[in-house]
C-alpha cells in the first residue's frame, strides 16, 4: 500500500452490513497464521505467528512490513487461519435455523409451491410469488431491521415447517424436525415410514454447510437473506485474525509480556486446529476426531461470545472470564458506548457540590484553584487588548492569568516566568538591538533584546552566594507595578498624567478606541510612540524612526487588520459554563451558568436549582464544563440558561422553587399578623439591595416601629400578577396589585408546586422569574435569621396523660388482635371469609385494619397535642408548610410508628414458623408480626428495631431496582422516538423520516406541555379576572405536583423513595 492520501467522497450514498465470503477474507488477510507462538526469546515475533509484523506493528521502531508505516501511522491488517474443519458461527445461529427448516433436506429449495393456482388470492400465480411480494413490500415500507420484517420471515417459517410439508413439493424426500441443542447442535428428527418411530441424525457443520450452499440464490428472500450473501458463509472454514493494534501485549515490570484476551483465545483455536489436523492425518479413530472437532467449535464460539448459554465461560489462568469480540462491542462499557458515543473531554471539572443562598440562582462558585486550570480561548481585539497584556504578564499562576497562547503560525506556547513578559510586550525591528549593543542590561537580564515592554518596572535585589560569601546583584520584574502602569494608574490606585510615559500603552490604547468611531481620524501623536528600550529605535537616513511590533497588534505592519493572538485565559466571573450532575434524566440535568471565581475547594450553587439537579449536599458531586468556542457559548446563553428552564417541560410549572428553608422563611413572613423590627426589615432589604420605596411602618403593642412581613414580601412581587388560591393551611392567599394577603408556603413558592412562582415565570418571562427568584430566596433565608427560626428534638415532646393515652390506644388494639386470633382459633372453622380470601387471608387483612386504626388513634392524639403548640413549634411549622416532612412523620417521632410492613402485608419471613427467636412458634399477635408501639423519640426495643429494619430494606432494594427499570424503559423510549419530529403545518403533525404520520396533532391537542398551565393551554380564570376586573375562585381545580409523604415507608420515612431516583424523566 502506498502512503498517498486517500480521496474520501464528501457524501456517502449508502453503507451495507453482509456476510465475508472466506475467499475474501483470504484476500484481505495480511498472512496466514499457522503457529501459536507469539515470541522468542530475543523479544522478536515469530514469523506467520500470532504477533507477526505483517498484522502491524505496536512498538516504536518498527515498520510494518505491509505498508512499511511506523507504529502510530499503521492501522493494523488482518490475518487469517485456515480452519481444518468447518465451524459454525453462534452469531447467525438462529438464521442457520430459519434456513433448515425452511428449505428441503435433499434439494435445498424453499418448501414453498412454485406451481400456479397455489397463491391465495391469484390462480395465476404460485405461493412464493404471494410470499415474496409480500417480503418486498415490507422491505420497501419498514426496511430490513424492522420487527415487521422479523415477523414476516417468523410467518415463512412457521408455514413451511408444518406439518403439512412433510414432504418436498419439488423432490419428494421426506422432511424431518430440525432442533438446536444449545448453542451449536442442529439434529434432525426423521419419522420412518410404516414404523411410526423417530429416527434422529445429528447434523455436523460440514452437513449444515453443504446443505446451506445448495439453496438457489432466488430462494434467499425467503429466509431474509440478500442475493449477495451465501448462507453457508455463516459456516466457518476461515477465521479472521484481528490487527495487533486491536490486540495489544503489554510488557510488565518484570519483562514479562501480557497478551490480550483475544489473542489468548486464539492461542487455544490455533492449538487445537493443529491438533485436529495432526490427528486426521495419522488416521486417529473418529470418536478422537469429532471430541476435538466440538473443542474447536467450543473454542470459537467463545472466541466470538463467551457469554453463550449453555456452555462453560472460558477463563484466565487466574481464573478471571476472558473478554471476548462480544463483550468488547455490547453494554455499557463497550466500544460503541463508551468509546464511541461517550468520550473523555478536555476543559472540564468534577468537584463536591455545597450550598451558598448568597448566589443568584444562574450562578455557580467555581474554586480559584479549578479556574486556573480551566481556560477559555479568547481572541485578541483591539478592545480587549490590554486586558489581554495584563493577563498574560500574570502569568498561569495568579488570577485571572493566561495559561497558553496561540500564535498566528498555529504554535501554541506555554505561558511561564519568561515566555510571558516576551508574549505580552513588543518587539524591535532594529536588526542590531541584541545583547551586545544593548543600552539597558539590567533590562535585558529579565526581558532580552530585541523584546522590551513600556511601562515595565524593574527593581534589583541584593543576595549573598553561599559559596563566595559575596553580595550578588540581580534584577527581577515588579508585577505589582508594572500592571498598574498598564491600567494607567500608580501602586495606590491614582490615575497617572496622560503624559506620563508610565502609563503610554493605556494612554495608547484609550487613543486607539476613541478615533475608532470617529469618521476622519487624527494623526497619531508623537507622545504615543513607543521606542525601544534597547537601542531607542535610531532613524534611519530617510529620518524615519525603526519600527517595534506590538505582539497583541490585530494590524499588520503595513497598517492592514488581521487576526489577534488567541489567548487561553483563566475562567473569570461573568462567564457561562455548562454544569451537570449525573444521572442526566432529563434536559434541566445540564444547564448553563454564570461563574464566579470563589475561594474554596467545592462548587457552590443557589439550593433553588437542587431540585432539578435532584441534588444535595452529602457529598454529591457535579461536573463543570467551560465552553470553548464563540459560537457555542452563544447558543448555549440562549438555549441552556438556568432561567431558560424555570418552568419544566413535563407539565409547564416552575421545577426551580423554593424548598427548606426558603418555604420555612416565607411562612414566617407571611403568617397574619406577623411584624418584623425596623432594623431586622432593613437589614432584610439590604440583602437584596432593594432601592425603591420603603414598606408603610407600623407600631407594635410595644411601641416600636415595625414592618408588615407581607408588607416585605409584597415589594418583590410584579405588579401584573393576580392570583388567587388555598394555601396548605388552608388560609385564602390573594395577589393582585404586587400586594399578598395570607400565608405563603410550599403551594405558593415551592419547587414543583408554586402557584405564585409559576404565575410570575409565566406573565413575565424567565428574566423576571430569575430575579424574583433571587430576590425571595435571599429573603427567606434573611427572614429565618433575623426572626429565628430553629428545631430540636423537644418540639416532639408530649405530655404524660397523651403518652398514656397513645399506649391505652396501641393496648386496645393489641387487645382486639388477640380477641381476633381467639374467634378464629387453631383452622379457621367457621370464621367468616372475605370472598375471594382464604379464612387465613381473611384474618391478616382484619387485624391490619384493627392495627392501622390503632395506630391512627395514637397518631391523632400525638397531632392533636403538636397542633396546640402552634407557631412555636418549628417542626409543626415545618410540616404544615411543606418545607419538611409531614405530620404523620411527627406523630412517628412522638406519638407511635405502628405496623412495620412488607410489600404491604405483616412480617411473614424468618425463623421457622415465627419472625424472631423471641416468639413462640405459630403466633401472630401484634407484637409477634411487627407491630412497634414506640416512637422513634421514645425509642425503641431491640425486637422492634429488627422488625423496622426489615420493612426499611423493601425501599431500599425497591429504590435500586425501580432506579435500573425506569432508566432502561427511558432508553427504549428515547430509541423508539428518536426520529419523531413536530412538522410546522397547520396541524403540528407529528412525522418519522420516513415522512409517515404518528400523530395528526401535537399530544392530539397540538398543545406544548412546557408553555401550558399544568396540562392547560392557559389560564382561563387570569384571563377573565384581568378583563373584568374580579377575583377568581378561591380553590384552582388543578393537580397539585407535590411529593407526597409516604406512610407506609417506614424505612425511609422522611422523604418520599422518588426524591432520591428522579422523577422527571
Amino acid at each position: 500500500m502506498s502512503r498517498n492520501t486517500t480521496m474520501i467522497p464528501k457524501r456517502i450514498s449508502s453503507i451495507r452490513f453482509g456476510l465475508m465470503d472466506p475467499t475474501e477474507i483470504r484476500k484481505m488477510s495480511a498472512v496466514e497464521v499457522k503457529t501459536a507462538d507469539t515470541y522468542k526469546d530475543d523479544g522478536r515475533a515469530y514469523s506467520q505467528g500470532l504477533m507477526d509484523m505483517h498484522m502491524g506493528v505496536i512498538e516504536p521502531g518498527l515498520v510494518c512490513p505491509t505498508d512499511n508505516c511506523k507504529y502510530d501511522e499503521s492501522p493494523g491488517h488482518f490475518g487469517h487461519i485456515q480452519m481444518e474443519l468447518p465451524v459454525i458461527h453462534i452469531g447467525f445461529v438462529n438464521l442457520i435455523k430459519t434456513a433448515l427448516k425452511a428449505t428441503c433436506n435433499t434439494c435445498s429449495k424453499i418448501l414453498l409451491h412454485d406451481e400456479p393456482e397455489t397463491h391465495p388470492n391469484n390462480p395465476e400465480l404460485s405461493e412464493q410469488d404471494y410470499y415474496n411480494r409480500r417480503v418486498r413490500d415490507i422491505m420497501l415500507k419498514h426496511g430490513v431491521g424492522s420487527t415487521e420484517f422479523s415477523k414476516m420471515i417468523k410467518e415463512i417459517e412457521k408455514v413451511t415447517s408444518g406439518t403439512k410439508r412433510k414432504v418436498c413439493m419439488h423432490c419428494g424426500a421426506a422432511q424431518g424436525k430440525i432442533t438446536l441443542d444449545k448453542p451449536t447442535t442442529f439434529k434432525e428428527k426423521l419419522e420412518t415410514q410404516g414404523t411410526g418411530k423417530e429416527t434422529e441424525r445429528k447434523l455436523n457443520p460440514r452437513d449444515v454447510r453443504e446443505w446451506l450452499s445448495s439453496i438457489p440464490a432466488e430462494h434467499l428472500i425467503f429466509i431474509g437473506m440478500d442475493k449477495q450473501n451465501r448462507p453457508e458463509w455463516t459456516v466457518l472454514q476461515v477465521l479472521p485474525v484481528p490487527p495487533i493494534t486491536v490486540r495489544p501485549s503489554i510488557t510488565l515490570d518484570s519483562g514479562d509480556r501480557s497478551e490480550d484476551d483475544l489473542t489468548h483465545k486464539l492461542v487455544d483455536v490455533l492449538r487445537i486446529n493443529q491438533r485436529l489436523r495432526e490427528n486426521r492425518d495419522s488416521g486417529a479413530p473418529q470418536l478422537i476426531v469429532e471430541d476435538l472437532w466440538e473443542l474447536l467449535q467450543y473454542h470459537v464460539t467463545t472466541y466470538f461470545d463467551n457469554q453463550t448459554s449453555g456452555i462453560p465461560p472460558a477463563r484466565h489462568r487466574s481464573g478471571r472470564t476472558l473478554k471476548t469480540l462480544t463483550q468488547r462491542l455490547k453494554g455499557k462499557e463497550g466500544r460503541f458506548r463508551s468509546n464511541l458515543s461517550g468520550k473523555r473531554v478536555n476543559f472540564c471539572a468534577r468537584s463536591v457540590i455545597s450550598p451558598d443562598p448568597y448566589l443568584g440562582v444562574n450562578e455557580v462558585g467555581v474554586p480559584k484553584k479549578i479556574a486556573r486550570e480551566l481556560t477559555v480561548p479568547i481572541r485578541v481585539t483591539l478592545r480587549n487588548r490590554e486586558q489581554m497584556r495584563q493577563m498574560i504578564l500574570r502569568g498561569p499562576d495568579v488570577h485571572p492569568g493566561v495559561n497558553y497562547i496561540i500564535r498566528g503560525d498555529k504554535r501554541r506556547v506555554r505561558i511561564n516566568s519568561r515566555s510571558r513578559l516576551i508574549n505580552a510586550g513588543f518587539r524591535c525591528h532594529n536588526p542590531e538591538c541584541s545583547e551586545e549593543t544593548t543600552m539597558r542590561p539590567d533590562l535585558h537580564e529579565v526581558l532580552p533584546a530585541p523584546n522590551f515592554l513600556p511601562g515595565l518596572v524593574i527593581r534589583k535585589e541584593i543576595s549573598r552566594s553561599m559559596i563566595t560569601n559575596m553580595e550578588v546583584e540581580s534584577y527581577v520584574v515588579d508585577d505589582v507595578a508594572t500592571i498598574a502602569n498598564l491600567r494607567g494608574e500608580d501602586v495606590d490606585g491614582h490615575s497617572l498624567d496622560k503624559d506620563d510615559p508610565r502609563a503610554i500603552l493605556h494612554n495608547r490604547w484609550m487613543w486607539e478606541l476613541e478615533q475608532q468611531d470617529k469618521p476622519n481620524p487624527e494623526s497619531f501623536p508623537e507622545n504615543l510612540e513607543v521606542v525601544c528600550p534597547h537601542c531607542t529605535s535610531p532613524a534611519d537616513e530617510w529620518g524615519d524612526r525603526t519600527n517595534t511590533e506590538d505582539r497583541l497588534s490585530t494590524v499588520d505592519r503595513d497598517g492592514n487588520p488581521k487576526p489577534g493572538m488567541l489567548v487561553e485565559r483563566h475562567l473569570i466571573d461573568g462567564d457561562v459554563a455548562i454544569f451537570n450532575r449525573q444521572p442526566s434524566l432529563h434536559r434541566m440535568s445540564m444547564m448553563v451558568h454564570e461563574v464566579r471565581v470563589m475561594e474554596g475547594k467545592t462548587f457552590r450553587f443557589n439550593l433553588a436549582v437542587c431540585t432539578p439537579y435532584n441534588a444535595d449536599f452529602d457529598g454529591d458531586e457535579m461536573n463543570l464544563h467551560v465552553i470553548q468556542s464563540e459560537e457555542a457559548r452563544a447558543e448555549a446563553k440562549i438555549l441552556m440558561r438556568v432561567q431558560e428552564h424555570i418552568l419544566t417541560p413535563r407539565y409547564g410549572g416552575a421545577v426551580i422553587g423554593g424548598i427548606h428553608d426558603h418555604i420555612s422563611g416565607a411562612y414566617l413572613l407571611s403568617r397574619p399578623g406577623t411584624l418584623i423590627a425596623l432594623r431586622h426589615g432593613l437589614e432584610m432589604l439590604g440583602n437584596i439591595g432593594w432601592t425603591g420605596e420603603l414598606p408603610e411602618v407600623v407600631k407594635d403593642s410595644n411601641g416600636k416601629d415595625c414592618f408588615r412581613g407581607q408588607d416585605i414580601i409584597s415589594l418583590i412581587i410584579p405588579d401584573n400578577i393576580h392570583l388567587r388560591f388555598r394555601s396548605r393551611s388552608n388560609d385564602d392567599v390573594i395577589v393582585k396589585n404586587g400586594k399578598v394577603e395570607g400565608t405563603l408556603d410550599k403551594r405558593a413558592i415551592g419547587a414543583e408546586d408554586g402557584r405564585l412562582l409559576d404565575a410570575i415565570v409565566q406573565t413575565n418571562g424567565p428574566e423576571k422569574g430569575a430575579k424574583f427568584l433571587d430576590d425571595f430566596t435571599q429573603l427567606s433565608i434573611a427572614a429565618c435569621t433575623a426572626l429565628g427560626f430553629t428545631t430540636g428534638i423537644d418540639d416532639e415532646d408530649l405530655s404524660p396523660e397523651s403518652l398514656a393515652a397513645i399506649e391505652k390506644a396501641n393496648a386496645d388494639a393489641r387487645g382486639l388482635v388477640e380477641e381476633e386470633l381467639a374467634s378464629f382459633g387453631k383452622d379457621g372453622r367457621g370464621y367468616e371469609a372475605r370472598p375471594g380470601r382464604t379464612p387465613r387471608e381473611t384474618l391478616e387483612e382484619n387485624i391490619m385494619v384493627m392495627l392501622d386504626e390503632g395506630k391512627q388513634k395514637a397518631g391523632d392524639i400525638a397531632k392533636d397535642e403538636l397542633n396546640q403548640s402552634g407557631s412555636t413549634n418549628a417542626a409543626v411549622n415545618m410540616a404544615i408548610s411543606g418545607a419538611r416532612g409531614s405530620m404523620d412523620n411527627l406523630t412517628m417521632m412522638a406519638g407511635s410508628i405502628g405496623q412495620a410492613k412488607v410489600r404491604g402485608k405483616r412480617l411473614e419471613r424468618g425463623y421457622n414458623d415465627r419472625v424472631l427467636a423471641h416468639f413462640k412458634r405459630g403466633g401472630r399477635g401484634a407484637l409477634d408480626r411487627g407491630f412497634i408501639s414506640n416512637s422513634f423519640k421514645r425509642g425503641l426495643e431491640p425486637t422492634e428495631f429488627f422488625m423496622l429494619s426489615i420493612s426499611g430494606r423493601e425501599s431500599l432494594v425497591d429504590t435500586a431496582v425501580r432506579t435500573a427499570k425506569s432508566g432502561y424503559m427511558q432508553r427504549r423510549l428515547i430509541n423508539a422516538m428518536d426520529d419523531l419530529k413536530v412538522y410546522d403545518d397547520e396541524m403540528l403533525s407529528v412525522r418519522n423520516t420516513a415522512n409517515r404520520i404518528i400523530q395528526f396533532s401535537y399530544g392530539e391537542d397540538g398543545i406544548d406541555p412546557s408553555r401550558g398551565v399544568h396540562g392547560s393551554p392557559f389560564n382561563i380564570d387570569v384571563i377573565v379576572d384581568e378583563a373584568l376586573g374580579t377575583e377568581g375562585a378561591t380553590v384552582v381545580q388543578r393537580e397539585s405536583f407535590e411529593r407526597e409523604e409516604s406512610e407506609e415507608d417506614l424505612g425511609a420515612w422522611d422523604d418520599d423513595v422518588s426524591e432520591d431516583t428522579g422523577s422527571d424523566v
